[in-house]
């Protein structure tokens, strides 16, 4: 008795293919990255402090995703960190902007808010957000609560 070999190792193939397809895309989207990225452009802003913001945050309007943030560095001269934000390029914010490092529930992950300002003019690729408020730093401020303010 001959059986049909090629048709059962052509299943387990493309079965195999299939799985490893889906392994990488699931590791994409819990590693919140994507492989084919969409057009967009390129905003940066200064923060003085970005306590726990990493590079793969969401960047949101009104609490919808508008953007990714690509990278994060030390500008060295000012000290200040250095956020770099990939925007959709079907949103476009004003040049007027405040952009606000927030946390998604109380010890969620944190993501940059962008606050639109009025202005008609349009932020740019590779142009800088002038407006920030750096993150809110909870251990800072339950350490003054529990142990009151050093200062005296």
């Amino acid at each position: 008795m001959k059986t049909n070999n090629s048709s059962l190792h052509l299943s387990i193939g493309l079965f195999v293919i299939v799985g490893l397809a889906c392994t990488a895309y699931l590791a994409m989207t819990l590693a919140n990255t994507t492989f084919f990225a969409g057009d967009s452009y390129e905003i940066t802003a200064k923060f003085t402090a970005v306590n726990g913001l990493r590079a793969g945050s969401n960047v949101e309007i009104s609490g919808v995703a508008v953007g990714k943030v690509s990278s994060i560095s030390l500008d060295q001269t000012l000290y200040q960190a250095v956020i770099t934000m990939n925007i959709d390029n079907s949103v476009g914010i004003p040049v007027d902007s405040t952009a606000a490092i927030k946390t998604s529930g109380l010890i969620g992950d944190k993501y940059v808010s962008i606050i639109p300002g009025a202005d008609d003019v349009l932020l740019k690729d590779k142009e800088i957000l002038m407006d920030t408020q750096a993150a809110l730093d909870i251990e800072e401020m339950i350490s003054k609560y529990v142990f009151g303010s050093v200062d005296k």
